[in-house]
C-alpha cells in the first residue's frame, strides 16, 4: 500500500543521573567527592534513504523511543550515552510537530524536510546527563552530596508527509490514459483498467532520452472537480505535483468533452497552487488509435493550443507520437533548468516569554509554576536528598518564585506543580 502520510510519537532518551560518591582508599586522606556524570539520552533522527518511496513502515510503528543514558559512577566514571534511533524515510519527506490542545488540534509547526539521500533531521533531542557531586565542590563546601538527575528527553507527536521528488508528472482526469502512457514510455508496469480511478497511488518510472540522460516520471491519480478540497483522491496526491519540474497535461481524446474535462483539471491545479501552471506543460491527447478520436483531432488541436504550442497526438497502444513526446519532454526539462528546488527547510522560532522567565498560575487544587528553566531545574533534582532539596529551595527564593507562591496563598499542605514534579509546600521549622 502506498503511504505518504504518517503520525508517530517520538520519545528521546532521558539523560542519566549523576552520581554522589566519595573516594575511599587506604592511605588517601580527605579523598573527597568523585561522583561521575550521567550519560546523554539518545536522539530520534530521521534519515532519507535512497530507494524508499513510502512511509508504510512508520504507519505500522506508531511509537518510537530512544535509549536513556546510563548513570554516573564512582571514580568520576561517566555513564554511557543512550543509543540514537535512526528512522529511515524516503527523500522528499516533510516533518512537522503535531500537538493537540484539549479537543482541538493546534497548527503543526514545521521542523524541516529531507530532500536528498543521506539528509538527516533530529526530531527529538535526548536529555543531558546530570552532573555528579564532584562538580559542586567549593572552598566552603568540601564534601557535597548534591548531584543532578538527568534531563528528560523531548517527547512529541510528529506528522510526516511525503512529497515525491519526480522530474515529470502526468496529470489529468480519471481514465485519461496516464498509467498506460507511463507503461509505454518506461519499464514501469502500473495497474491499468478501463474504469475510472484505476490508479489509487502514484506510480514511478524512469524515461530514457539517450545513454547518459534519463528522468523520473510520476503518474498521479486522476483529478476531479473539488480535488483541492478533498474530493476523490486529488487532495491526497496533488502535493506530489509540487515537486515536479515538468507537468504533462494528459487529455482523454475519447471523453465526451475532452476540452471541458481538461479545463476542470487545470482549475484544480490553479486552486492548489497557481505556480503549477507556470511550469513547462506539454499537452498530449491520448487514444489516437480510436477512429472517433482521429476524427475530432483537428478540433481538439485548435482548442487545446497552449501558449502557442499545439498539443501532441499520442497512442500508447500503437506507438503514435511517443517519439515526439520523448523529444518534447527532453526539451521541456532542459528549459526548466536545474532541478526544482523546494522551499528551504522551515525553522520556526516563536518568542516565548517563559523561555527564561516564569509564571505562577492557579489550577485545580494546586499552584503551578511555569517556565522552561525552572521546570528543567526541578526535573533534575533528587528531592530525597536533603542538600539537593535545600539548593532547589534557594533557587526558588533567588528567582522570586517563593515570594510569588506565598502571595498567591501557598501554605503548609498546598500542592505546587513544576513540570512533572509535584511538591507539598511546607514552612521551615
Amino acid at each position: 500500500m502506498f503511504a505518504d502520510q504518517a503520525r508517530i510519537l517520538v520519545v528521546a532518551g532521558n539523560g542519566g543521573d549523576g552520581s554522589s560518591s566519595f573516594r575511599r582508599e587506604a592511605h588517601v586522606p580527605r579523598g573527597g567527592p568523585d561522583g561521575g556524570d550521567g550519560g546523554k539520552g539518545g536522539d530520534v533522527i530521521l534519515e532519507a534513504e535512497a530507494g524508499m518511496t513510502t512511509l508504510a513502515e512508520l504507519r505500522r510503528r506508531r511509537h518510537v523511543r530512544a535509549a536513556a543514558g546510563g548513570r554516573g559512577a564512582r571514580r568520576r566514571a561517566h555513564g554511557r550515552n543512550g543509543a540514537d534511533v535512526i528512522l529511515r524515510v524516503p527523500p522528499g519527506t516533510v516533518a512537522r510537530i503535531s500537538e493537540r490542545q484539549g479537543d482541538e488540534r493546534a497548527d503543526p509547526v514545521d521542523l524541516g524536510e529531507l530532500l536528498a539521500p543521506g539528509d538527516r533531521l533530529m526530531v527529538a533531542r535526548g536529555g543531558k546527563g546530570g552532573r555528579g557531586n564532584v562538580h559542586f565542590v567549593s572552598p566552603t563546601h568540601r564534601a557535597p552530596t548534591h548531584f543532578e538527575k538527568g534531563q528528560p528527553g523531548e517527547e512529541r507527536w510528529i506528522e510526516l508527509e511525503l512529497k515525491l521528488i519526480a522530474d515529470i508528472g502526468l496529470v489529468g482526469a480519471p481514465n485519461a490514459g496516464k498509467s498506460t502512457l507511463l507503461a509505454a514510455l518506461t519499464a514501469a508496469r502500473p495497474e491499468v483498467g478501463s474504469f475510472a480511478f484505476t490508479t489509487t497511488s502514484p506510480n514511478l518510472g524512469v524515461i530514457g532520452f539517450d545513454e547518459d540522460e534519463s528522468a523520473v516520471i510520476a503518474d498521479l491519480p486522476g483529478l476531479i472537480e473539488g480535488a483541492h478540497e478533498g474530493r476523490g483522491l486529488g487532495l491526497a496526491f496533488l502535493r506530489h505535483a509540487e515537486r515536479t519540474r515538468v507537468l504533462v497535461a494528459v487529455v482523454n481524446g475519447a471523453a465526451a468533452d475532452p476540452v471541458g474535462e481538461w479545463r476542470g483539471v487545470e482549475d484544480e491545479l490553479r486552486l492548489r497552487d497557481p505556480a503549477l501552471l507556470e511550469r513547462p506543460m506539454p499537452v498530449v491527447v491520448t487514444k489516437m488509435d480510436l477512429p472517433e478520436v482521429r476524427e475530432r483531432w483537428q478540433e481538439l488541436r485548435r482548442e487545446l493550443n497552449r501558449n502557442g504550442r499545439s498539443p501532441l497526438a499520442v497512442s500508447a497502444h500503437d506507438g503514435t507520437g511517443l517519439d515526439a513526446l520523448r523529444h518534447e519532454l527532453h526539451e521541456a526539462l532542459q528549459a526548466s533548468g536545474a532541478a526544482l528546488q523546494p522551499d528551504q527547510p522551515v525553522r520556526v522560532h516563536r518568542f516565548d516569554p517563559l523561555e527564561s522567565g516564569w509564571r505562577v498560575i492557579r489550577e485545580s487544587g494546586a499552584l503551578r509554576v511555569r517556565g522552561k528553566r525552572i521546570e528543567s531545574a526541578a526535573s533534575r533534582i533528587d528531592f530525597d536528598n536533603d542538600e539537593s532539596r535545600d539548593r532547589f529551595q534557594r533557587t526558588l527564593e533567588r528567582s522570586g518564585i517563593d515570594a510569588e507562591l506565598r502571595r498567591l496563598g501557598a501554605q503548609p499542605g498546598t500542592l505546587v506543580r513544576i513540570g512533572k514534579v509535584e511538591l507539598e509546600w511546607g514552612e521551615d521549622e
